[in-house]
């Protein structure tokens, strides 16, 4: 896998800590091979890459800048938990979904690494609970809820990006190198994570709980919505130029549900 230094942590984090707070997680993950010592090898690798952070911002001077863009963009992504928090209260008459999907009480060190895990957490939930698809009558509405969120997400997981990069007046420095290896052991746990979600996709409800949702399962999470800048969409995978036909996720995104690339010109609106 290629993934952001803060995006392998955040993932890392709400899966240990799913699996050690949640029996049903812990019992169907260690069936398929997420063992105890997996998981405290996770704990300490979280652990180790916040410290890691840490130090870089220590050695190579911090970024003004771009730690504020961290901080707002977590903003966002914490107003857009509350959102769904009240969303939810508003459809649901369940304490225990609203729980699992937004009242988790995660807490990292590192304040970022909470944001991101429960964002995952959030979004996972909100793809692979029955009861939350149910509760929407108006379909748009989830839609357009969990593109955000996605969307949001991978913004502050880009702003991230750019507190942990190599500075160029310490790239020579131990950390650079130290955080490099780092990112490559989490790389090879969350492949263990991903092997063993894939054993148990035929249970997506505790796939949404750990933050992993392979592709196929549950709702997509994914595209783009109006007024989201187009690059800051939260896209995956380009399409391949040989099989180019209608999508529903790489238009431009300003008429209701991408539709306008059906045809030629404008094209009204579809709501659901």
């Amino acid at each position: 896998m290629t993934l952001p230094f803060y995006r392998l942590m955040g993932q890392i984090f709400v899966a240990v800590e799913t699996w050690d707070s949640l029996p049903d997680v812990r019992e169907a993950m260690s069936k398929v091979g997420l063992t105890k010592d997996q998981v405290d090898e996770g704990r300490r690798l979280v652990k180790k890459g916040q410290e890691l952070v840490a130090r870089r911002r220590e050695e190579a001077g911090g970024d003004r800048i771009a730690s504020h863009n961290v901080h707002q963009a977590a903003a966002e992504v914490e107003m857009w938990l509350q959102t769904v928090k009240f969303s939810l209260r508003d459809r649901l008459d369940g304490p225990d979904v609203i729980e699992r999907a937004v009242d988790h009480g995660l807490h990292a060190d590192d304040h970022t690494v909470t944001v991101v895990g429960a964002a995952l957490r959030t979004l996972g939930v909100m793809r692979t609970d029955e009861r939350v698809e149910q509760a929407y009558k108006r379909k748009q509405t989830l839609h357009d809820l969990l593109v955000r969120g996605h969307t949001l997400l991978a913004k502050l997981i880009e702003c991230t990006d750019v507190v942990v990069a190599e500075a160029a007046t310490a790239r020579r420095s131990e950390v650079f190198q130290k955080l490099r290896a780092h990112r490559a052991a989490m790389d090879v746990w969350t492949v263990d994570l991903v092997q063993a979600a894939e054993a148990i996709r035929e249970q997506p409800e505790i796939l949404g709980l750990v933050g992993y949702v392979p592709e196929g399962v549950g709702l997509p999470a994914g595209g783009m919505s109006f007024a989201v800048p187009l690059h800051k969409r939260a896209q995956r995978e380009a399409p391949d130029p040989d099989q180019a036909g209608s999508t529903s996720g790489w238009s431009a995104g300003r008429q209701g549900r991408n539709r306008e690339n059906m045809g030629k010109g404008f094209v009204e609106p579809i709501f659901e």
